[in-house]
């Protein structure tokens, strides 16, 4: 606003003076005439020399220092290692009963479990361990896939004796005839005849009956295998031997069954009064 001011003041002065210089000048030698543009055009350059611009530079502001933000690093999960006698394994392995493979699978133990071990075997690949499914459950697992650490100090142990299975036990049943007794009461009774086909002797019978049409249910146990001949019982085979075949009688419903669809269930065993092993069967007939 300053410089406007002088810039106009000068103006006017330039005016005045080029006013002045057309007045007529009595008794004054004439001079040449100034060119009133020319001057106007000089004044204003040495106003221009008497007051430079300025020149008005931006001012930058500095941008601030980006300090990086540094990577997370995750802190890695630590396994504490077990105090007690333990292994793992490469391959799933199955847990027995006995040191052996004809025992009875108790547990099957996965890759990455650890297991507690209790003893080792005298003398064979077996490990005697706390299952890590049940702490309740010990067994013997094959030490073939298992490595583990503070196993120096565990104690041998004496594993059950070498498993005999119980040879299978079985037997045929087949339908023969039926018939009644009128003495002392009427009676209806059937005929089957069982065949030991198996390496161990029977000894009792136990025989369930049912006529599905009536529901009637008779049941009865004896030891040894009797027959029946004309409403009189048979003296009884005591022993039922293998690949003997004995012919025994049912128990006898109170009313007529002929017609009727009959199940008859009987179970074998070998020792007396329906001991040691046992088998069963179930037969349909119609008599």
């Amino acid at each position: 606003m300053q410089k406007r001011k002088t810039l106009l003041y000068f103006m006017a002065m330039i005016m005045l003076v080029l006013q002045a210089c057309n007045l007529p000048n009595a008794g004054a030698t004439e001079e040449p005439t100034v060119d009133p543009m020319i001057a106007a055009g000089e004044t204003l350059t040495a106003v221009a020399e008497l007051n430079p611009p300025t020149e008005v530079l931006p001012t930058f502001t500095s941008l601030p220092t980006l300090t990086p933000t540094p990577e997370f690093t995750a802190t890695p999960n630590v396994t504490p290692t077990p105090t007690f006698a333990y292994v793992t394994l490469s391959t799933a392995t199955n847990c027995r009963a006995g040191a052996n493979t004809d025992f009875a699978i108790v547990d099957t133990f996965d890759v990455g479990l650890t297991i507690e071990v209790i003893g080792k075997h005298p003398f064979d690949n077996y490990w005697y361990v706390r299952s890590p499914n049940n702490p309740a459950i010990y067994c013997w697992m094959w030490g073939a896939y298992a490595t583990g650490g503070n196993l120096n100090n565990v104690p041998v142990m004496t594993p059950p004796p070498t498993f005999t299975p119980v040879p299978e036990l079985s037997f045929n049943a087949s339908y023969v005839n039926s018939g009644s007794c009128i003495v002392p009461v009427s009676s209806w009774w059937s005929r089957v005849t069982v065949k030991n086909t198996g390496p161990i002797a029977f000894k009792s019978i136990s025989m369930s009956i049912k006529d599905t049409v009536t529901n009637e249910t008779r049941d009865k146990s004896v030891d040894g295998f009797q027959d029946v001949n004309s409403c009189l019982l048979q003296p009884a085979n005591s022993v039922l031997d293998p690949s003997e075949s004995a012919t025994v009688v049912t128990p006898s419903f109170t009313a007529d069954p002929t017609g009727h669809n009959v199940k008859l269930t009987l179970t074998l065993c070998t020792e007396n009064g329906q001991g040691g092993s046992c088998t069963s069967k179930t037969i349909e007939f119609t008599p």
